[in-house]
């Protein structure tokens, strides 16, 4: 009777209050690094009980029917706030249709909305952003999250909100990228040309003309003053110092930390700067130039809101470019420590050494920008914290997860935050399913083993030696630190017939090429060859933070053999990763709790390793052979460390044999023990195919029994050699989708 006083006490909500915790729920925004990933869970979604109202956040790049840019798109649509369907872009008039459709499916994936859009003909980047106004669970790329550009021009807000951050490994990278910041000369003239015609119809666009025109002053002026410098970039710049302190290569102008503070601090003041003024009302001067810019660019603006209200696009073009900028300023200016700033005449090649556009590639990235930009000024974030700070202060929780994240005191430092709760776990599947072999063949793989002229014929025989004892008709990948070393292999298996001999092994050899355009291609081939009736399989040689090693699922045959060949550390050359390494060391980073440069540069390496050793074992029925294919994993002084910096699930499995044919020997052994006892739930009693035997009966050590398939698929029974499907000229098919083509 006591307990039910105390609920008579207690009042109850009134219609108001419940309809107030109704509205209260908050949002979840599940983020990953690309799309192929946001395609997974969303089929993941579909397969659970939970049925919320959700969008998936993509570019127009990514969604536009037409492939059109931000200004094209911005023309055609001018007059969407006052004749929505009378736009001059017929899938924009048509967006409601799959709006409808979309509302009424319940739910849908990738695949649905893009044969839904086909359908009506409608774009499908202006119906997502129209369901984010009241969906309940948001799907995006993680610089969705982090860059406050992207943030605030679709309205996004974290108050009320859960993050989820799946892939969590780049979180430190996408962190820096999203607070990073580069502008070409010519963006910044196109700017200051468009704003001068802007104020002449709105005057309150002054500021932003102000800001803009002394950004790019001072731009030009540096990039001066630094061509006419007779010292200037020292003795060949980046390439010839290495391992000393990162110093501006020829015609380049570099301030690190608070350096950086003062050089903007006099761009956007010079004349009170000039006159000797205190040092705070020069800052104060500043800070309210560059405010006063955002404040009039910022995309829910009055000025914004009136030229959207015209239905014309004029003008902006030059306030987004202006916003940007500013947001950038403002927080060097808030964080100056944490930045560099670094003026350069070829924004896609700073320091002239081998590094790539730091807006567009993460660190240690293995492809560059094609398209040139010119001179330019970058403002590079050398700490995650600065964007990921912001966001987790916003947001009720944020959410991290990965199978890479450790160790999580390093990550905790980058990213500025302590975790309440951690969770490190073991793997679900059983020892008995994993083969993890470390192999010295190919011996320390460093980059002047990889230069070695036999280095190819090396890795060939590997492979074929190894290949042989796994099941025929199955998947195997090979991860490369480079797409130039890609390149090199086949161009010389093609010459000396290894890669014949590979065909006649595993079936279909492929190699993942930079760029999107013909991965999906390459990927569907990979896959539909180990898939074919004729057992052939595949082999995929790929590279470290590619696209296949980065969330790709390899389950079941799709990835029975993976081989890491080297340990992918960024490049030294790089200049992003030199300041890095030199922002770590320094004693500011490392009283804030960072880890060494030379620490960082280690994790970003294993980081890259072990995304790649988890391509297989995707399940708890799966398994597979997986091989690390470096001396650094086996007899060497080093191989403790490195075996300890491999996934916790893994290191305490990795072997090491006396010779080759024991290894053989050991890997039949475990594919045939697999074969006798398959993994798996129990199976209702059917009559079935028999399984499919090894690719070549192994050694003398080795059983010669057959190998397995997966458990419950198809079966191929033993399908004589001579009948395997090799194809004529197989390279000639790789070079034609290659974009570039071997010297004669």
């Amino acid at each position: 009777s006591g307990a039910g006083a105390a609920d008579a006490d207690v009042p109850m909500p009134s219609p108001d209050e419940e309809e107030q915790v109704l509205l209260s729920v908050p949002r979840i925004y599940l983020c990953s690094r690309t799309h192929s990933q946001l395609h997974q869970l969303v089929k993941e979604l579909k397969r659970t009980p939970y049925r919320p109202k959700y969008t998936i956040l993509g570019s127009r790049a990514q969604y536009c029917p037409m492939k059109k840019s931000d200004d094209e798109c911005a023309d055609l649509t001018k007059n969407k706030a006052s004749r929505p369907l009378e736009t001059a872009c017929g899938y924009y008039n048509k967006k409601g249709k799959l709006l409808t459709e979309l509302r009424h499916a319940g739910i849908w994936d990738m695949e649905d909305m893009a044969e839904a859009a086909e359908a009506h003909r409608s774009c499908k980047f202006f119906a997502m952003k129209d369901l984010l106004a009241d969906a309940e669970l948001v799907l995006c790329p993680y610089n969705y999250i982090f860059d406050p550009g992207i943030r605030n021009a679709l309205g996004i807000e974290l108050g009320n909100a859960a993050v989820i951050i799946d892939e969590g490994h780049n979180v430190e990278d996408v962190c820096r990228e999203g607070a990073s910041f580069e502008a070409s000369l010519k963006d910044l003239k196109d700017g200051v040309d468009e704003l001068e015609s802007v104020v002449n119809f709105y005057g309150e666009a002054q500021s932003a003309l102000q800001f803009m025109s002394l950004m790019h002053g001072w731009l030009n002026r540096q990039l001066d003053q630094a061509k006419n410098d007779p010292n200037r970039g020292g003795v060949g710049g980046f390439a010839s110092k290495m391992s000393g302190p990162v110093v501006p290569g020829p015609d380049e102008r570099l301030w690190k930390g608070e350096e950086g503070e003062r050089a903007l601090l006099h761009a956007l003041c010079a004349t009170l700067a000039g006159t000797g003024a205190n040092p705070e009302s020069v800052r104060k001067h500043a800070l309210m130039v560059v405010d006063n810019a955002i404040a009039v660019a910022d995309y829910s603006s009055p000025l914004r809101q009136k030229i959207s209200d015209t239905g014309k696009s004029f003008g902006e073009s030059s306030l987004g470019k202006c916003y940007n900028t500013a947001k950038a300023v403002r927080s060097l200016l808030t964080n100056p420590r944490d930045y560099v700033l670094y003026a350069v005449p070829d924004l896609d090649h700073p320091g002239e050494t081998d590094s790539y556009g730091f807006a567009s590639r993460r660190f240690g990235g293995s492809d560059s920008n094609s398209r040139g930009r010119g001179a330019g000024v970058a403002m590079w974030c050398l700490r995650p914290s600065v964007a990921f700070g912001p966001t987790s202060d916003e947001a009720m929780c944020v959410i991290v997860t990965s199978g890479t994240l450790s160790p999580i005191g390093s990550l905790e430092g980058e990213l500025g935050v302590k975790f309440p709760v951690k969770v490190e776990a073991p793997h679900v599947v059983p020892r008995r399913q994993i083969h993890v072999e470390a192999l010295d063949a190919l011996g320390d793989f460093t980059a002047k083993t990889q230069d070695n002229p036999k280095m190819p014929a090396q890795l060939a025989r590997l492979l074929l030696k190894y290949l042989k004892a796994v099941p025929r008709g199955t998947g195997s990948l090979v991860f490369l630190p480079k797409y130039a070393l890609i390149r090199r292999v086949m161009e010389d298996w093609e010459r000396s017939g290894a890669l014949a001999e590979l065909e006649r092994v595993v079936g279909t050899v492929l190699a993942e090429e930079p760029g999107a355009q013909t991965f999906a291609a390459t990927l569907d081939e990979f896959r539909g060859a180990v898939d074919a009736k004729d057992g052939g399989g595949a082999l995929m040689l790929a590279v470290y933070r590619g696209k296949v090693s980065e969330g790709l699922d390899f389950k079941d045959d799709f990835a029975r053999a993976v081989f890491c060949v080297g340990i992918p550390f960024p490049s030294v050359g790089d200049v992003k990763v030199r300041l890095k390494r030199e922002y770590n060391n320094s004693r500011y980073a490392r009283d804030s709790g960072l880890m060494s440069g030379g620490d960082w540069y280690s994790h970003q390496a294993f980081r890259a390793y072990n995304q790649a050793l988890g391509r297989c074992i995707r399940h708890q029925h799966d398994y597979a052979s997986i091989f690390l294919v470096d001396a650094r994993f086996c007899m060497s002084e080093e191989a403790d460390r490195n075996k300890a910096m491999v996934s916790k699930w893994m290191r305490n499995l990795v072997q090491r044999f006396r010779d080759s044919r024991e290894s053989v020997g050991t890997l039949g052994e475990f594919f045939q023990r697999i074969a006798a006892d398959p993994p798996g739930p129990p199976k209702e009693t059917t009559t079935t195919a028999p399984p499919t035997a090894p690719r070549v009966k192994t050694d003398a050590s080795s059983p010669s029994s057959p190998s397995p398939t997966a458990s419950g698929r198809r079966a191929t029974g033993s399908t004589p050699r001579s009948s395997w499907r090799v194809p004529t000229r197989p390279f000639e098919r790789w070079r034609r989708r290659w974009p570039w083509r071997p010297r004669r």
